[in-house]
């Protein structure tokens, strides 16, 4: 299942990218290109998070659990560049400077005890998922990439949603777009919660259904990331439609005077 779910992601990332990318060109601006930016990295991170990925990867480098850790970097980094993202949209641009560094600064701290937590458990007969939760450093890895997680998700919810309902009656596909942003953030919420409870749980020895939690944390992050990129690709839509009504009108005026 998780092949599938990352795979769909994957391939659509590719496409958004490559869509935000060309935007970012035509209309350069922070927040423009730092989406570009994450559907990037968030397109790699879902592509190493595909089973058979990560197995290739593993083999390549010698590393065991390579995908996995590529795979949480980049869902880092994602988080990141989503939150400067939604601070040039939502707050004044005096403001932009030091929320960039508070959100950096935040990340590299994040990686900073991951990747050590990382090192000091990784082993071949490890893997860094719930099944995993006996160990107490992959527990606390898992830990801290969920909470990080969990609080940018908070954030963009928070943003996302405010953002929505003042585009919603000005700017009606850019505020579809944002609501599907916030929806996707809320998805990522739940995902965190899902492991993350299941591992406090275990801990307590009063774990839920592995088997459970190894199918809803899946889905739950597969479509917030499909959401998250039907969002941000929204107004986009939204503005070429524009334009291409704009050229018809102008067609069409254009016909009116030869006419007369």
């Amino acid at each position: 299942m998780d092949g599938m779910i990352f795979g769909s992601c994957a391939v659509a990332g590719v496409i958004v990218t490559v869509l935000c990318a060309r935007r970012a060109m035509h209309h350069p601006r922070v927040f423009t290109w730092l989406i570009a930016v994450a559907f990037g990295v968030c397109t790699v991170g879902v592509f190493f998070a595909v089973p058979a990925v990560a197995g290739t990867a593993e083999d390549i480098t010698g590393l065991d659990n390579a995908g996995k850790l590529v795979a949480h970097v980049c869902a880092i980094l994602w988080c990141a560049a989503l939150q400067i993202t939604m601070v040039d949209l939502a707050y004044r641009p005096e403001y932009l400077r030091a929320a960039m560094y508070q959100r950096v600064f935040a990340a590299v701290v994040v990686l900073a005890v991951m990747v050590p937590l990382f090192l000091a458990a990784n082993g071949r007969d490890v893997e860094f998922t719930t099944a995993y939760a006996d160990h107490p450093s992959v527990a606390a890895y898992l830990l801290v990439y969920l909470s990080y997680v969990l609080v940018t998700c908070g954030e963009l919810a928070f943003m996302c949603g405010r953002t929505a309902r003042r585009c919603r009656t000005i700017r009606p596909w850019t505020g579809a777009g944002f609501a599907l942003c916030a929806l996707a953030a809320v998805l990522g919420v739940g995902y965190t919660m899902s492991k993350g409870s299941y591992i406090v749980f275990y801990t307590l020895d009063s774990p839920w259904s592995l088997a459970v939690e190894e199918a809803v944390s899946p889905a739950l992050s597969g479509l917030a990331v499909l959401f998250l990129f039907a969002g941000l690709t929204m107004p986009m839509l939204g503005g070429l439609l524009q334009r291409l009504r704009g050229r018809e009108q102008t067609t069409q005026a254009r016909r009116s005077v030869v006419d007369l």
